[in-house]
């Protein structure tokens, strides 16, 4: 923990004084710019989804509310330093807890997975401004609960990080399909839909009576609005697909292809792990969907190493292989490529690469679609391989 605390320290460090200027940076740290307002409300008092909305699940609110004291809206310089040494904290929590799952499937792997799995060049650019760290505490603990074949407790930590975001939902589903299909437990989709159902309404409930009571249940329903709207993002296989060709009417819809490809995810090879079916899952959700934001590959990393743990040596050598791939990939997409490419093109429109893009808008392109191939590569693989026994 130690290494990895001292390493993440460096990147926080860096990232706010010797690289601070460099235009890739801005780019970086724009989500946590748009906090700014939220920041200045909760300061003078504020309560999220109640006064004011954010696009986030309400602990994600709930957790910037438990940041704002610390932060100096008006110097962004500091936020992101603020935000990082939060994100840090629960990096430092996250190797902690994943140590022991690699440490339980392969003793002799344990200190190179775990150091894979909290310095990988996704988590070192994203981790600090992306709050991807605390969802990833509550998967964790739910996996050590599923290890354990405490099913309901699994639940129970899935359905809290939903309230920070919600892809958490869809580990639950796939343990619950595993142990309808495999295991024959019929009933026991009911008892984790009510633990679910309740962790759930533990969560939304202050937000939820305030809210009402205000008058304001606007606030509270504006993140499942935001999402069912939710523009088109450009560092996605449609997007490169728009800058070239122009626009493309029919990719409002990808996002109900990829609801659709989850659930095929969810159905298929019923006997697979749930840590094999979670990273299929996720690779369903991201291959051509509207949004693909480089943080969320972070949401199936720990599951696909833990995979590659459980497996074969060739299984395992094939699955850290593509993830290593994957992730360079990923990097280069954002912020490395986007950067120039964003300055060649002039801005992200229909035709914009056709009409001005350069050498950085063709790798930024080829980048992306080249990460598409390998994470189809990488759902092949797991679907080709046998289910390991549980």
């Amino acid at each position: 923990m130690s290494i990895v605390a001292a390493v993440k320290a460096v990147v926080l460090a860096l990232l706010v004084t010797s690289w601070w200027n460099a235009a890739w940076v801005s780019h970086l740290v724009q989500d946590i710019r748009t906090w700014r307002d939220f920041f200045l409300a909760t300061q003078a008092g504020a309560v999220p989804y109640v006064h004011i909305t954010k696009e986030y699940p309400v602990l994600g609110g709930a957790l910037y509310w438990a940041m704002s004291p610390f932060v100096d809206a008006d110097d962004l310089r500091q936020t992101v330093l603020v935000h990082g040494v939060f994100m840090l904290a629960a990096d430092v929590l996250n190797t902690f807890l994943f140590h022991r799952l690699a440490r339980a499937a392969h003793p002799g792997l344990a200190l190179p997975a775990t150091l894979l799995f909290a310095l990988n060049l996704t988590s070192l650019v994203t981790g600090p401004v992306r709050y991807e760290p605390f969802v990833t505490t509550f998967v964790l603990l739910g996996l050590a609960a599923h290890r354990g074949g405490r099913h309901h407790r699994a639940t129970f930590w899935w359905a809290v990080g939903c309230g920070l975001k919600w892809y958490p939902a869809f580990f639950i589903a796939g343990q619950e399909y595993r142990l309808w299909r495999v295991d024959g437990r019929r009933a026991h989709w009911i008892r984790a839909g009510l633990v679910f159902a309740l962790a759930t309404a533990l969560i939304n409930a202050p937000f939820l009576i305030a809210a009402w009571r205000e008058e304001t249940m606007a606030n509270w329903l504006a993140p499942y609005l935001f999402h069912a709207r939710r523009p088109l993002y450009w560092d996605t296989l449609l997007g490169v697909g728009q800058i070239w060709l122009g626009a493309l009417p029919w990719e409002r819809y990808a996002g109900l292809w990829s609801l659709a490809l989850m659930v095929i995810a969810i159905v298929v090879r019923p006997a697979m792990r749930v840590e094999a079916k979670g990273v299929l899952i996720c690779l369903a959700a991201v291959f051509f969907n509207r949004i693909y934001s480089t943080q969320f590959n972070l949401w199936f990393y720990p599951l696909l190493i833990l995979t590659a743990l459980d497996g074969s040596e060739s299984r395992r050598k094939a699955l850290f292989g593509l993830m290593i791939l994957l992730d360079v990939l990923n990097v280069l997409v954002f912020p490395t490529t986007f950067t120039p490419a964003v300055a060649e093109m002039g801005g992200f429109f229909p035709f914009a690469a056709r009409d001005g893009g350069g050498p950085w808008t063709i790798a930024f392109s080829g980048a992306i679609a080249i990460r598409a191939l390998v994470i189809a590569w990488l759902a092949a693989v797991l679907l080709r391989s046998r289910p390991e026994p549980a």
